[in-house]
C-alpha cells in the first residue's frame, strides 16, 4: 500500500503544486491520477519513485518512508512506463526488456525466460520480434514494449504517466484494454496518470480527481458519475457521460410484467398446454391467494410428460429470486444480472405476485427514453 501523508510540494518561486494531501492506493488496484494542467496529478506520481521529493509530510510504501530508501534502488524496484516510451535505439527489443533485471544482477536464463514469457503476454512473438530494434516496430508495438519492460523485474508497484496519450485512437484503446486484461493476471499496484476521462473511467479501480493542488474525489469511477462532488467534477467528467441521470430506472411496478400463473395442483399436460399457447417456457406456481410458491420450467415439465400422476407441485422449484415491490430499483438490476435464469419475481408484504421483470422490459423502458 502508498499512503501519502499531508503531502505538500513548494518550489523556490513559490509556486505550490501540491497542498497537504492525503491519499492511499491500496494493493494490486489500478489508481488513476486525473486532473487538468496544472494540478498536480504527475507531480504526485512522481513523489512515489522520488523523481520528486515532498517539501513536507510522509510517503510510505508497505508503512516504510521512502525517504529511507536509496532513490536508485527505489526506483529500480518500481516499474515506469512514459508517454515517449524511451525505449533505447541501439538495443533490440529483448535487451530493452531484460534491462532492469540485468542491472539488479538476475541470471541471464531467468531474465531471458521472463522477456520471452511477457513478449508473448502482450502478442509479440519474441522469435519474431526478440531481435529487432525499436524503430522496427509501429507506435502500439513500442508502447506494448515499454508497459512490460515496467514488468520485466516483477515489481511490486508500476508507474505510468501517461503512456498511451501519443497513440492513434484504436491503438490506444487496443492498448487500454491490454492493459485492463493484464491487470486481471498480475494484480499489480498501478499508479496511471491521464488527463482523459474516459480512459480513467474504463481502466480504473479507483480514481483520483485533482485540482490546483489538492484532491477533490477519491471514488470508484461509478460513485464518481452517480455522485460528483462539486460542479468542478461534474464539468470534468462532463454532461454525455452523466446521462445515466437521464436513464434513471423507474419504480419496480413500471418495469414489471405480467406474469403468467398456475396452481401447483395442476397437471403437466395442462401446463405445457398453457405454456404453448401463452408462449412462455416458465410458470410462476401460486395459491388461490396469489401467494407465491414455486416455479416450474419447460424442460422439466417435458421430462415430467410420461407420469400422469405428476403435478407442478412436485416438479417446481423455489430457487428463482425474488423481490419485494418496495425495494429499489438498482437492486432489481443487480438481481436479475445474477440470477441463474432470465428474471426475477416481484412480490408484496403478503408474498403475492405481482409480476416479474426481465432484461427485456428494462431494455424496453430505456430505450423508450430515446423515442
Amino acid at each position: 500500500m502508498i499512503e501519502f501523508k499531508e503531502v505538500s510540494k513548494k518550489y523556490a518561486d513559490g509556486f505550490e503544486a501540491l497542498k497537504q494531501i492525503n491519499l492511499k492506493v491500496e494493493t494490486g488496484e489500478l489508481f488513476v491520477l486525473i486532473g487538468p494542467s496544472g494540478c498536480g496529478k504527475t507531480t504526485t506520481m512522481k513523489m512515489i519513485n522520488r523523481l520528486i521529493d515532498p517539501s513536507s509530510g510522509s510517503i510510505t510504501i508497505d508503512g516504510k518512508s521512502i525517504s529511507k530508501i536509496n532513490p536508485v534502488r527505489l526506483r529500480r524496484d518500481i516499474g515506469y512506463v512514459i508517454q515517449q516510451i524511451g525505449l533505447m535505439p541501439h538495443m533490440t527489443i529483448k535487451e530493452n526488456v531484460g534491462l532492469v533485471p540485468k542491472l539488479k544482477k538476475w541470471e541471464e536464463v531467468k531474465y531471458t525466460e521472463k522477456v520471452n514469457e511477457l513478449m508473448e503476454l502482450v502478442g509479440l512473438d519474441p522469435s519474431v520480434f526478440g531481435d529487432r530494434y525499436p524503430a522496427e516496430l509501429s507506435g502500439g508495438q513500442q508502447q506494448r514494449i515499454g508497459v512490460i519492460r515496467a514488468m520485466a523485474a516483477e515489481p511490486n508497484i508500476i508507474l505510468m504517466d501517461e503512456p498511451f496519450s501519443a497513440l492513434d485512437p484504436i491503438s490506444r484503446e487496443q492498448l487500454q484494454d491490454e492493459l485492463v486484461r493484464l491487470q486481471s493476471e498480475i494484480k499489480k499496484t498501478i499508479v496511471f496518470v491521464t488527463h482523459d476521462m474516459d480512459e480513467a473511467l474504463k481502466i480504473a479501480d479507483r480514481i483520483c480527481i485533482m485540482q490546483e493542488g489538492v484532491v477533490v474525489q477519491l471514488d470508484t469511477p461509478e460513485r464518481i458519475l452517480r455522485h460528483p462532488a462539486n460542479d468542478f467534477v461534474r464539468q470534468f467528467i462532463g454532461e454525455d457521460r452523466m446521462q445515466q441521470d437521464s436513464l434513471s430506472l423507474p419504480p419496480l411496478e413500471l418495469l414489471m410484467t405480467s406474469p403468467i400463473t398456475a396452481s401447483p395442483e395442476r397437471g403437466v399436460a395442462a401446463a405445457l398446454k398453457m405454456m404453448r399457447q401463452k408462449r412462455v417456457d416458465s410458470l410462476i406456481l401460486v395459491d388461490n391467494q396469489r401467494r407465491y410458491q414455486g416455479v416450474v420450467g419447460i424442460w422439466d415439465l417435458q421430462k415430467s410428460y410420461i407420469n400422469e400422476e405428476i403435478t407442478l407441485r412436485d416438479i417446481e422449484k423455489v430457487e428463482v429470486p425474488v423481490i419485494n415491490n418496495l425495494e429499489d430499483p438498482e437492486t432489481a438490476l443487480e438481481m436479475i444480472n445474477q440470477s441463474p435464469i432470465s428474471f426475477i419475481i416481484v412480490t408484496d408484504e403478503e408474498n403475492r405476485v405481482q409480476g416479474i421483470i426481465n432484461r427485456a422490459s428494462i431494455v424496453r423502458h430505456i430505450s423508450n427514453q430515446f423515442v
